[in-house]
């Protein structure tokens, strides 16, 4: 299990027209609601890092109390990222984007034990091949990393044809 995990949500969206991306609906709830629930079944704390930009569409989702908004400046993601591996001190800390959806916790608790062996204090998840924007952190640096890559019925939600492909799979899930 994760001590915590960390949901980015602080991005102004702009791939996909605003910060209030992860409050964009797919089957019917906000997309981060999802990536919150896999998360919350995983870790002992979600934290949901938001923005000035982002925060106000994102107030009252995490109603969960293992689940608390911490905004950050929105420097961008770099700089949050640096801030949010600094205050945070539990470890294994996992981050996770607000942005995707089919999340699961068999697949969050698969990265979970793939992190355990990796050797380095950082772990980047790649899906099908490529980056998810899901890294683990085990130690409280940056370096050295080591890539690990999962398969995974998992999209990432960058454009309207990625909301599409989402909204799809919830609609063929829902059927099945």
């Amino acid at each position: 299990m994760f001590e915590v995990s960390a949901i980015m949500a602080g991005g102004a969206g702009s791939r996909i027209g605003g910060p209030w991306k992860p409050a964009v609906r797919v089957c019917g709830r906000p997309l981060i609601s999802h990536v919150l629930d896999a998360a919350l079944q995983v870790s002992r704390l979600v934290i949901v890092v938001t923005s000035p930009l982002s925060s106000r569409y994102l107030r009252g989702l995490a109603e969960d109390p293992r689940a608390s908004e911490v905004v950050l400046d929105g420097d961008g993601y770099p700089s949050d990222l640096g801030r949010l591996v600094s205050m945070m001190r539990a470890r294994p800390l996992l981050v996770l984007p607000a942005d995707v959806y089919g999340l699961t916790p068999e697949v969050l608790s698969h990265v979970y034990r793939l992190s355990a062996e990796a050797g380095e204090p950082v772990v980047s998840v790649k899906v099908n091949g490529s980056y998810s924007g899901i890294s683990v952190f085990k130690g409280y640096q940056f370096e050295p990393w080591t890539d690990v890559n999962i398969s995974a019925n998992v999209v990432n939600v960058n454009d309207g044809d990625a909301l599409d492909r989402a909204r799809s799979m919830c609609m063929e899930a829902s059927r099945g």
